[in-house]
């Protein structure tokens, strides 16, 4: 039987997410589906609305049998360690034969044509990337200007926020020499930013979700109420106070110019979203910012990234829920699994991690009490009490 794998936040699950689960199993003829899922924070580089052990309860709800973490390093990061970082994670499963991702135009072939012209990355290619990074242009931007230079019938084409996204995956395919097959479906209209914006307003989200998914996410809001990343607001600014513009750019997406940006807009701004506003302009968008930012509070570094990136990526395989229905689906993990693979913490011992494992485990973990900070209401998320979401 064919497995299927998909790369998610959920944040939260909403009727698009429902549109592109149904049409990936269909267009790929699978019944199994493993999602590989973004944990507390999200690639935005701002806490999740809710906890991961909801939006897994949400995601098993909807029909996908099996759920795994991305670490937190990948999860927060740019496109293209976000996109490595999952795809590491479905090749490294072991049993996975296709993956299927939304996107603006839906056409594999364009976004293969793509992957492969940034893969080689040849001189030229280099040289227009840095020509258009010299006339101000974002990397992204800059990279999508050079695409259409070497592909001219591609004008607009990778642009397109989720093409991009699909163009990484398939990158970080050819790059593991996988075996898994990329396919992909048109991106489903729903806004998870739309919703979580009505959130905020207090609005009701039913039509935009499935109701399962509703009810999940309206009982956490009354429980703990949405996470925020200006609550973390005092934790930044005890950072920047007390920490040299040096230290501060030893942080994942931050430069020495950025380090001194951010540190002077802290001085006259208190919020965390105050700080972004003062601090965006032409050369840092709001959402570079705020990753920047939020790898600031959560201590993501330069030099324990590369340490990742070297020893191949996630260390682990890290189980958030599954399926009663799909319990076979674990003994076929632990079968094929080329990483350790981690049910529950409390015997985690028998995991056999390296230390570098342990590290990344241990950094998800101290993720955990941070992220219990970014509510309004009291929160304390126990990783090591929190059981596997099964439904």
């Amino acid at each position: 039987m064919k497995s299927l794998g998909i790369i998610v936040e959920y944040n939260p699950f909403h009727n698009g997410h429902s549109s592109h689960l149904a049409n990936s199993k269909e267009i790929n003829g699978c019944k199994k589906v493993v999602a590989i899922m973004s944990g507390n924070f999200v690639q935005r580089g701002e806490p999740a609305i809710c906890d991961k052990w909801q939006r897994t309860k949400m995601a098993l709800q909807a029909g996908i049998d099996l759920v795994i973490e991305l670490p937190l390093y990948y999860a927060t990061s740019s496109a293209g360690y976000f996109a490595k970082g999952a795809v590491t994670l479905l090749d490294k499963l072991g049993f996975i034969d296709c993956m299927c991702f939304g996107s603006e135009w839906a056409n594999i072939d364009t976004l293969k044509e793509c992957a492969q012209a940034i893969s080689k990355e040849d001189e030229d290619f280099k040289n227009n990337i840095y020509k258009y990074l010299k006339l101000g242009l974002s990397y992204p931007a800059a990279r999508a200007k050079a695409i259409e230079s070497f592909l001219p019938n591609l004008y607009g084409f990778p642009d397109a926020p989720n093409n991009i996204l699909g163009i990484e995956y398939i990158k970080a395919l050819l790059e593991l020499n996988s075996n898994i097959e990329p396919t992909t479906v048109l991106r489903s209209p729903g806004s998870a930013k739309d919703i979580r914006a009505d959130i905020k307003k207090e609005k009701n989200a039913l039509s935009n979700m499935p109701s399962y998914s509703w009810d999940i996410l309206k009982d956490s809001l009354s429980i703990y109420g949405a996470a925020d990343i200006d609550y973390l607001s005092p934790i930044l600014q005890y950072i920047l106070k007390t920490g040299s513009a040096k230290e501060i750019q030893s942080f994942v997406d931050v430069s020495e110019v950025l380090a001194n940006r951010i540190i002077k807009c802290a001085k006259n701004n208190g919020l965390i979203s105050e700080i972004l506003l003062a601090a965006k302009n032409k050369s840092y968008t709001y959402l570079r910012l705020q990753r920047a930012v939020l790898h600031i509070i959560l201590g993501i570094t330069h030099d324990n990234l590369l340490a990742y990136e070297s020893a191949g990526g996630p260390q682990y395989i890290r189980v958030l829920g599954f399926r009663k229905e799909s319990a076979d689906i674990l003994k076929l993990l632990e079968k094929r699994a080329m990483l350790p693979v981690i049910t529950n913490l409390k015997n985690i011992k028998d995991a056999n991690l390296s230390p570098l494992a342990v590290q990344m485990l241990e950094e998800e973990l101290n993720s955990t009490k941070l992220y219990s900070m970014a509510f309004s209401k009291h929160v304390n998320f126990n990783e090591h009490v929190m059981p596997l979401v099964i439904v």
